[in-house]
């Protein structure tokens, strides 16, 4: 329970579609700065196949665990945590929110408690330097910064941005 909502984590399931959609589509302006799968607009084709990969990849040993941030009540996802599996109890972290519920410490609810679920792996992520509120999140759900990666290609054609890399302390 977070405020008035009570939130869960959901694996990829068909009945979100036309909710991912909404999500995607009312988030592309924040979204595109940062994530390069974003895209001006999702049509509900897109998203029931978004989740039909996304279920098959749950579902292998190697594939992405996407987990949505659902609010049953509304029918809403306020965002997704992915955790892509690397060697030696490792995983690669990723998420984005929802922009209708950023701000509201949803998604360090979730991830931390996605964390605290998970004794014994260690989990990485990577953030733009011009992400600043990614950076804040990390941090407030127990990420230490490790590295600074120079200049890394970033999403806007010609132009290069610092990438930081954080690791779960």
């Amino acid at each position: 329970m977070v405020g008035t909502h009570t939130l869960r984590l959901s694996a990829p399931a068909p009945e979100w579609c036309k909710a991912l959609q909404h999500a995607l589509n009312v988030s592309f302006t924040v979204h595109c700065e940062f994530l390069p799968w974003a895209k001006p607009y999702t049509t509900e084709d897109e998203a029931r196949s978004f989740l039909a990969r996304a279920v098959d990849e749950f579902k292998s040993e190697t594939g992405e665990r996407r987990l949505f941030i659902v609010d049953d009540a509304a029918h809403a996802i306020i965002g997704c945590i992915g955790l892509k599996p690397r060697r030696r109890n490792r995983y690669v972290v990723g998420y984005w929110v929802n922009t209708e519920y950023s701000g509201k410490g949803y998604m360090r609810t979730a991830l931390v408690a996605l964390i605290k679920s998970m004794p014994g792996f260690t989990c990485y992520l990577s953030i733009a330097s011009a992400n600043v509120a990614s950076q804040r999140l990390a941090e407030a759900a127990g990420f230490g910064l490790i590295r600074r990666c120079y200049q890394m290609p970033c999403l806007q054609p010609h132009e290069a941005q610092d990438t930081y890399l954080y690791r779960l302390k």
